[in-house]
């Protein structure tokens, strides 16, 4: 067990690592397949998978914290804190699909800066952040899993709350087959958050009409919105889920390609 909390394979093998580093006990990659594990197959044991994911990941930095363990290096107690604190990033998504929803229903601007000067900065960052996620996975990396990524930010704040409140866990194996049933629970807040930005755009063209401040903060609203899309679809039914993914382009066949050629 992880700090007594979490049982988890990946925690525990992280946690193995650190000792042994902090031990001045060196490490080397083996480039060499040894075991191979079973990905979740349906949205379920996803859900699952990803709240043990992160409750491992999570008590790893409350209770054998990299950043102040003695014999390691700072490279080593960087890259530790670096790898443990990804699942802290679903604060950083909660904070901001936030920002826009309560301009809407308040008029707050989140960011009091020109138009040209945020978009000078932010996009330039936006797409550097893309193309470097785009080159560490040798371009396998899609807009749908970037969406399963940020959405899962629910499923992080729950292991991190649980993981601060030092709440005990149950150790939950991924499913072998995969299930089929109707999920849509778990996306109940991302459901939620697309009312609300409706709704909240109705109030703000009330208010000011169609200002600048609506038509960035709607821009932003529906970018979150887009994120949030593969996440529900993947929660639903898999009969309601096929009819709402696009249609695939039929391929050619043989034939086709060689009268083409």
């Amino acid at each position: 067990e992880v700090g007594g909390m979490c049982a988890d394979s990946i925690a525990e093998d992280f946690v193995t690592g650190l000792f042994m580093h902090a031990k001045q006990w060196k490490s080397v990659y083996h480039a060499e397949v040894l075991a191979e594990g079973l990905a979740a197959e349906d949205f379920l044991s996803y859900s699952k998978q990803q709240f043990r994911w992160a409750r491992g990941a999570l008590d790893v930095i409350f209770r054998y914290n990299p950043l102040f363990m003695r014999g390691l290096t700072w490279a080593q107690r960087i890259q530790y804190l670096a790898s443990a604190s990804f699942y802290l990033s679903g604060a950083v998504v909660a904070i901001d699909i936030a920002l826009p929803v309560i301009f809407l229903f308040t008029g707050l601007v989140p960011i009091d800066a020109p138009g040209m000067l945020l978009a000078t900065i932010f996009l330039p960052y936006m797409f550097v952040t893309l193309y470097s996620i785009q080159l560490v996975s040798n371009y396998t990396f899609t807009f749908p899993s970037l969406g399963l990524s940020m959405s899962a930010f629910t499923i992080h704040l729950r292991a991190l709350w649980a993981a601060m409140t030092r709440q005990r866990s149950d150790f939950s194996v991924t499913a072998k087959a995969a299930l089929s049933g109707n999920f849509i629970k778990l996306s109940t807040v991302h459901i939620a958050y697309i009312v609300l930005t409706v709704v909240g755009v109705g109030i703000a063209f009330v208010r000011e009409g169609m200002s600048a401040s609506l038509i960035n903060n709607m821009a932003w609203a529906g970018l979150n919105i887009g994120i949030f899309i593969p996440f529900i679809r993947s929660s639903l039914p898999a009969r309601i889920a096929s009819r709402a993914a696009p249609t695939p382009a039929p391929r050619p066949q043989p034939s086709q390609v060689a009268s083409n050629v």
